[in-house]
């Protein structure tokens, strides 16, 4: 039994994106980056808010409350390889947590993922999250440091350094997954650079993930100002040049 708890903002159910199978998304609240398009703007701050209507965002779990959840999926994730995936917000800003929840997931035969930033101590997600992860999607947005401390709050160096150590520690899949945001990382200097590194890595496969424009009503419903606007989603052209900067590298 444990009381510690965590900062959920959503749990969403019968996802089918964020690792194989069916499975369940828990995001926890709180991010030490401030990146301008952020997807999930809700999962910034790490205490409870209200938005403009007066919705409450953030509820407090401990492992047990939120595994009662979450075991109530564990017939359809079962049956289809699927599992729990913990996104935010930054999942590994709430490590201690994260840990527990995800030993607890792990007692239980449960498939786990994670979706981060890499903008963490490595060394205790190594020793206190890695042994307990099956998956790990990690984001990697701008190679150069300024553009990154422009755009995302901090300097990519430390990001791009764990993202290396990461692939010498794992015993599990690691994959790159670089957001294509139009006129920030969606740049033919910035992709072609991600190439390179991922080159240099040893990396073969990566996911682009082409802008989605819903985010900014979000940042409006909780009274923040919008930082960046792109109005439209990415074309199918945009897209295929995106993907070209990747498949000419090798």
């Amino acid at each position: 039994m444990s009381n510690e708890k965590g900062l959920v903002f959503d749990i969403k159910r019968d996802c089918s994106e964020d690792g194989p199978g069916i499975r369940t998304t828990v995001f926890l609240k709180g991010c030490p980056l401030s990146c301008v398009w952020c997807q999930n703007p809700e999962g910034r701050a790490v205490k409870p808010e209200t938005d403009i209507h007066g919705t409450h965002i953030g509820t407090w779990y401990t492992v047990d409350e939120l595994m009662y959840r979450l075991l109530q999926d564990k017939p359809i994730f079962t049956a289809s390889g699927g599992g729990v995936t913990l996104s935010g917000g930054e999942a590994t800003l709430q490590m201690g947590f994260a840990s527990k929840l995800l030993q607890a997931l792990k007692r239980e035969g449960i498939h786990t993922a994670i979706e981060t930033s890499g903008f963490f101590d490595y060394q205790r997600f190594r020793d206190e999250m890695l042994p307990w992860l099956d998956l790990i999607y990690y984001d990697i947005k701008l190679m150069d440091e300024a553009a990154s401390q422009q755009y995302c709050g901090h300097s990519s160096k430390r990001i791009l350094d764990n993202f290396s150590r990461l692939l010498k520690d794992a015993q599990i899949p690691v994959i790159p997954r670089i957001p294509l945001i139009p006129g920030i990382t969606a740049t033919e200097d910035n992709l072609r650079a991600i190439a390179a590194f991922l080159d240099q890595q040893g990396v073969k496969s990566c996911a682009l993930m082409p802008y989605n424009p819903l985010w900014s009503d979000k940042l409006k419903q909780l009274g923040l100002p919008v930082r960046y606007e792109h109005k439209g989603f990415m074309t199918p052209a945009e897209q295929k040049t995106c993907i070209g900067y990747f498949t000419k590298a090798e």
